[in-house]
This record gives C-alpha cells, sequence and structure tokens, in this order.
C-alpha cells in the first residue's frame, strides 16, 4: 500500500521531469522531436474511438505485434486498431507495415493526467500490451474504464521478477486488472504466478518473434546497394544493437580480423544512433576506414548504421552475427532476427533478457558466448574460413527457428476468443 501511495503521488509530480527528459532527447535525437503533444494524451482527432488498442514499446514488440494486428484486420474487418509505442523505432516500424491502415500514435507517459486525457479521447475497446509493458496508471486507469486488458507474447526475466516482488502491493494492483496472459514459456507463466497472477488467467503460447516472415525482412529499397557486398565476393559480418562500450570490444576485433582478413566488412548498427559520430571517430583512432549506411561507400571497412528500425533485415547481408547488450548489463538483445537467417550467433555473458530464447540455440551449438575482443575475433575469423561450420550453424539455428514456430496463430487464436 505504502508503495502504491509514493507511486501515485511521485507520478502526479513527475511531469516537468517527462518535459524536461522529452526536450533533452529531442536535442539528442531529432525523431523525438515529432509529435510531442502526444506523449502527454494530447491526441489528433482523426483518431477513431471505440479501436482495439496495441501497445508496442520499441521495434523488437512492434516487429512481434505486426502479424497479430495484420490477422485483426483480415480476420476481424469491421475493428478498428490504434496502436501505440514509446520509441521512434517502434513507431517506423508499425507505419512501415500499415500506413493508414490502422491509427498510430505515441503512448502517453504514465502521469495520470496524460493517461486519462489520452484514454478520453480514444476510448479504447479493449488494451493488447505486448510483452511486459506493465505501467500502473496506464493499466489501472484503463481498467477503470471496464476495459478489457491483455497482455501478449509476455516475457519476465527472472531479475525483471524479482524487481516487480519488490513492488509487490503496485504489481498486484495492476495484474489484478489483467484479464489474460499469454506467456512465451512455462518459466514466464510460472514467474507471474508467484507474483499473484491466478493461474488460470495464464496461458503458455510460445514466442511470436519465432514466426517472423520474409515480408518483414525486406530491406528498404534505397538501400538495397547493400546486396553489392555479397557480389563482390566480401565477408561480412555484423555487431546489432551495441551499446556503449561494446563498440570499442567490436571494433578492436575488427582491427585484428582485418590484420588477418582485409576483404572482410563490419556493420556496425548501436542501439541508438545518436552515438554513430563518436563511433566513426573511434574507428579513425584504430586507422579503419568507416562510413555511415546512409553515405555508403565500398571502400570503407565499417559501416555504421546512421537510421533507425531495419537492423533486422540487416542481418542476411553477413555471414556472423553478434548481438549486443550482452557484455555489460543490458541483458542481451533478440537473437531470434539473426537466426532467422541462419547465421552464427555470438553473445556475451550477459543475456538474461533472452535467457531462455538463448538457451535454446546454445543447445543446439549455434550460439557462442564471448567475453572479449579477442574471443569475437577467433570466432569471426573462424566461421569465415570454415564454410562446414558456418553449415552446421545454419542447420542448428533454423531448425530452433522452425520449432518454436506456430505461436502468432495459438496467439491470433487466443485474441479472437477473448474478444468475441
Amino acid at each position: 500500500m505504502v508503495v502504491r501511495f509514493i507511486y501515485a503521488i511521485v507520478s502526479r509530480l513527475s511531469l516537468p521531469v517527462f518535459l524536461c527528459y522529452l526536450i533533452y532527447r529531442s536535442i539528442k535525437e531529432k525523431e523525438y522531436r515529432a509529435r510531442k503533444r502526444e506523449r502527454f494524451g494530447f491526441v489528433s482527432s482523426e483518431i477513431k474511438t471505440g479501436s482495439l488498442w496495441f501497445h508496442t514499446v520499441s521495434a523488437g514488440e512492434a516487429i512481434a505485434a505486426i502479424p497479430i494486428i495484420e490477422a485483426i484486420l483480415q480476420n476481424r474487418p469491421s475493428e478498428h486498431v490504434l496502436a501505440t509505442t514509446t520509441t521512434p523505432t517502434g513507431y517506423e516500424a508499425i507505419e512501415k507495415s500499415f500506413g493508414s491502415r490502422i491509427d498510430l500514435c505515441y503512448v502517453p507517459y504514465d502521469v495520470p493526467s496524460c493517461v486519462n486525457r489520452f484514454l478520453k479521447r480514444t476510448q479504447p475497446k479493449a488494451l493488447l500490451l505486448m510483452e511486459t509493458e506493465l505501467w500502473p496508471n496506464l493499466v489501472n486507469f484503463t481498467a477503470r474504464r471496464d476495459t478489457p486488458i491483455f497482455l501478449l507474447n509476455a516475457r519476465l526475466s527472472a531479475k525483471s521478477a524479482s524487481g516487480y516482488a519488490r513492488m509487490s502491493d503496485l504489481t498486484e494492483s495492476m495484474l489484478k486488472n489483467v484479464r489474460m496472459v499469454a506467456s512465451q514459456y512455462p518459466d514466464t507463466a510460472e514467474r507471474f504466478q508467484s507474483l499473484g497472477l491466478p493461474k488460470d488467467r495464464v496461458v503458455v503460447t510460445g514466442n511470436v518473434k519465432f514466426d517472423l516472415n520474409d515480408q518483414i525482412a525486406r530491406l528498404p529499397e534505397e538501400l538495397q546497394e547493400l546486396e553489392t557486398l555479397q557480389e563482390r565476393g566480401t565477408l561480412v559480418w555484423i555487431a546489432g544493437s551495441t551499446h556503449d562500450p561494446e563498440e570499442d570490444v567490436v571494433l578492436d576485433a575488427h582491427r585484428t580480423i582485418l590484420d588477418q582478413s582485409p576483404n572482410t566488412k563490419l556493420i556496425l548498427a548501436p542501439r541508438h544512433v545518436n552515438r554513430v559520430q563518436e563511433i566513426l571517430t573511434s574507428c579513425e583512432s584504430r586507422g579503419i576506414r568507416a562510413c555511415l549506411l546512409s553515405e555508403l561507400d565500398h571502400n570503407s571497412e565499417v559501416i555504421v548504421v546512421d537510421r533507425m528500425g531495419i537492423l533486422f533485415p540487416l542481418y542476411q547481408y553477413a555471414s556472423v552475427a553478434f548481438v549486443g547488450g550482452s557484455l555489460q548489463q543490458t541483458g542481451g538483445h533478440n537473437p531470434i532476427e539473426p537466426a532467422f537467417f541462419g547465421l552464427p550467433i555470438l553473445m556475451g555473458p550477459n543475456r538474461h533478457n533472452f535467457a531462455e530464447v538463448c538457451s535454446r540455440f546454445a543447445d543446439r551449438d549455434c550460439l557462442f558466448t564471448v567475453n572479449n575482443a579477442d574471443d569475437i575475433a577467433k570466432k569471426v575469423l573462424h566461421f569465415h574460413r570454415d564454410s562446414a561450420a558456418r553449415l552446421r550453424c545454419y542447420q542448428g539455428t533454423r531448425a530452433v527457428v522452425q520449432e518454436n514456430q506456430g505461436a502468432l496463430e495459438r496467439v491470433c487464436t487466443l485474441v479472437n476468443s477473448w474478444l468475441d
């Protein structure tokens, strides 16, 4: 009760903090300058009321939501869909897939006045949250309007569950308002139950992200010049969703690789594109020729991705992938995307965000733990030189992906049953 009271007070007083944060992000990243009013609950009059409301955080959750939304549009053509996202990458992914077929805006900050303003304007028919996007005011004020709330493709790491447990009264107040949870794995279902969710309100459906398809994997037409990298016989590896200081480790590895295999290129996609100039400077200090993806130069040894929301299709141009957020305490990012293209996957030891997924690939000997630049360089060179090893990894990753597909159909069936 104390935590709930404190959160209620703090969230009401936090509006100036969110405003300052948005100004700061807008200065650092120009994408945050657009549609700022929506983050405070001021929604366009063109957005319809009574829609099915899907909320995703960023590009990863948006990609998982896209086929579910598509199925809703096909099976329930009379329904209107409203999608909200937190980040510009998520916004771009949804907009690219649906255009004007659905309504789209940014989710309001978890401030009572912002949430209530948004709800009063949109009056959603149901709220479908992707993964574990649980915000107390968003959930509780939505429930007060008798709007059913469902959690789709839910994941909850042991670390996150521990954090929720420390705020048990706040967590229980949210979970009592969630009608059903479609969990990725049994361990996630058990963690939700340990936090107070009744057993009859959680069902294991699998991970929708295994149901990626070729349509989502298409690279924008203006970037398809990357295909010429493979045509030139260049060896390419990719480091995706990297954080500071992982880029330094990756670039040190690439320096070692170039000394032994000069005809090798690295596609480096930082998690936050506002850091690309810093990364270019790091390349220069190591004597590595680098360019931005938007200014592609085939003589460069490193291509730094300066555009959001396109990492998934970029994996298809590489033969080995390092997945970032795993050499420091972020907890790792999604290894399913490189696995979709059959790549050997390199990750650091910190991957608790995707522990269950990573274990499935590691058990098939196609995900490998690296701890430093030397480890990365050795693995990349090994797979570049050993086509048989690459083939075994291709077979292993593709087998794991195919064995775990089917969650999309199960989730869509559940959603239709909930809405009937």
